[in-house]
C-alpha cells in the first residue's frame, strides 16, 4: 500500500488521539475480572484479546493436556484400542446429555457437513421436490443442494434475511410447501450471528411433511439447546469451535424414529455388531452405525475433556455471560458509526459489521492491538465473537479500538 504524506499525517494524528484511550483499554483487558473463573486456563489471554471462537476455539489447558496424553501413547502404543472405543461411547453419552438426546441418537462422524450429506443422500430426491434453506446458512449446504439440483432436478429455495439481518418465520412460510423435503438452517449463523428460534421452523416443516436439519456448530457450547424441545430431526455439530475441541470429529444427531430412514452411507468394521465373520453382518441398531471405520481417536479424547469442562462451567452460565457482552460490543459498534447486520437483541455471542474503510488498515489496527477477529468478504466485514473466557475489559478494549476506524481514512 502506498503511503502519502497526507495519509501518514492522518494515521499519525489518529494514533496520537487514540493512544491514551487504547492504553487504558489494554490495561482493563488484562485485569482480573473473571466471572466464570476460567481465564487462567487460557494462557493466550496474557497477550491476546481473542474474539474469534466463531472461527476456531482456543482450547483450555485441560484439553491441551488430554491431547498431549493421547499423542504420548503413539511413542509406546497401547496393546488394544479398546479404551479408545470406550472413550468414543462415553463422549457420545456426554454430548447426548448436553443436547437432551439419547446416547443412541448420537453418532460420531468427521465433520459437520458430513451429517447433512448422509441425510440428503438418503432422501431420494426427485424432480419437483424442493429444499428450503436461508441466505444465512453455511456455504457447504448450498454446494450440497446445488449438486442435487443439477443431478436430480431438486429446486433450491433460499429465504432472504430482512434489512435488519433477521429472518421472520413468515419468510419461511412463503417458501415451504407440500413438495418441500427438508428445511435446513443453522442454529446460529456464521454470517451475522443470528440465532434462529428453531421450534417454529420445525413445526412449519413438519406440518408439510418435511424434515428439519440443523447445522449447530456455531451454537452448541455457547448456547443451551434441547433437541427434543426444538423437535429437530437431524443435526450436525463439529467440535473445534464452541465445544473447545479440535478438528477431525463431529457429532451427528438422528431422531430415534428416523434411523431406519437414514441408513449409513458407508460400512465398515465399526458399524456392525459382529465384525469377525464373512457374511450376514448386522449394523448397529442406533446412531453408532454412522461411524463405519477407525475414528479420530485423538480428537475424540480431547472433546471428551472439553465436554467435561463445559459441564463444570455450565452452558447456561456461558450463554448469559457471552450474550450480554456481545450486546455491549454491538452497541459499541453502532456508537462508532459503523453498520452492523447482527439484529438488535440477538441472543448469540457473535456480532458482525461493515467497517467501510480500507481493509488493510483496519486489519493492521486490530493486529497492532493484539485483537483476534475474523475478516469476511475480502476484509470488508468483521466478525467478532465472545467466548466464556472473555471479560468486560476485552469488550472495552475492542470497542475503544473499533471507535478509531473512522479516523483511519
Amino acid at each position: 500500500m502506498k503511503i502519502t504524506r497526507r495519509s501518514f499525517v492522518n494515521l499519525t494524528s489518529a494514533a496520537m488521539v487514540a493512544a491514551p484511550m487504547l492504553k487504558n483499554a489494554r490495561a482493563s483487558a488484562s485485569d482480573t475480572n473473571d466471572p466464570l473463573g476460567v481465564r487462567d486456563d487460557f494462557p493466550i489471554l496474557k497477550t491476546t484479546n481473542f474474539l474469534n471462537t466463531a472461527y476456531h476455539a482456543v482450547s483450555p489447558n485441560q484439553v491441551i493436556e488430554a491431547g498431549v496424553k493421547f499423542y504420548r501413547d503413539r511413542g509406546n502404543p497401547a496393546d488394544s484400542i479398546g479404551p479408545f472405543l470406550a472413550e468414543g461411547r462415553a463422549v457420545r453419552a456426554k454430548f447426548a446429555k448436553l443436547v437432551g438426546a439419547e446416547q443412541g441418537e448420537i453418532g460420531l462422524i468427521h465433520a459437520t457437513t458430513e451429517a447433512e450429506n448422509i441425510v440428503a443422500n438418503n432422501l431420494d430426491f426427485k424432480e419437483g421436490d424442493n429444499v428450503v434453506t436461508d441466505d444465512l446458512q453455511y456455504n457447504a449446504s448450498f454446494i450440497l443442494y446445488d449438486h442435487f439440483a443439477k443431478t436430480k432436478g431438486l429446486e433450491v429455495r433460499i429465504v432472504k434475511r430482512d434489512e435488519n439481518g433477521h429472518i421472520p418465520i413468515e419468510n419461511f412460510e412463503k417458501l415451504v410447501d407440500d413438495k418441500t423435503r427438508i428445511v435446513s438452517v443453522s442454529f446460529v449463523s456464521h454470517e451475522n450471528g443470528l440465532r434462529h428460534d428453531l421450534r417454529p421452523i420445525a413445526d412449519l416443516a413438519h406440518s408439510h411433511g418435511a424434515y428439519f436439519y440443523v447445522d449447530a456448530i456455531q451454537g452448541i457450547g455457547m448456547l443451551e439447546l434441547d433437541v427434543k424441545e426444538a423437535d429437530i430431526d437431524f443435526m450436525g455439530c463439529g467440535t473445534y469451535k464452541w465445544l473447545l475441541g479440535s478438528y477431525g470429529t463431529a457429532f451427528f444427531y438422528v431422531k430415534r424414529e428416523l434411523q431406519d430412514l437414514i441408513q449409513a452411507d458407508r460400512r465398515g468394521m465399526f458399524s456392525v455388531l459382529e465384525m469377525e465373520k464373512f457374511s450376514d453382518f448386522k449394523s448397529y441398531p442406533d446412531a453408532a452405525k454412522y461411524g463405519p471405520a477407525t475414528p479420530a481417536f485423538g480428537a475424540i479424547s480431547v472433546v471428551g475433556t472439553s465436554l467435561d469442562y463445559l459441564s463444570r462451567v455450565g452452558v447456561s452460565n456461558i450463554e448469559a455471560h457471552t450474550v450480554s457482552l456481545a450486546h455491549q460490543m454491538r452497541a459499541g459498534i453502532i456508537d462508532a458509526g459503523l453498520v452492523t447486520d447482527t439484529p438488535e437483541g440477538n441472543k448469540s455471542a457473535i456480532v458482525t459489521f461493515y467497517h467501510g474503510g480500507d481493509p488493510e488498515k483496519v486489519r493492521a489496527l486490530y493486529k497492532n492491538e493484539n485483537i483476534k477477529v475474523s475478516y469476511k468478504h475480502g476484509g470488508t466485514k468483521i466478525r467478532a465473537s465472545v467466548s466464556l473466557f472473555n471479560n468486560q475489559g476485552d469488550i472495552d478494549h475492542f470497542n475503544a479500538v473499533t471507535a478509531q476506524i473512522k479516523n483511519l481514512s
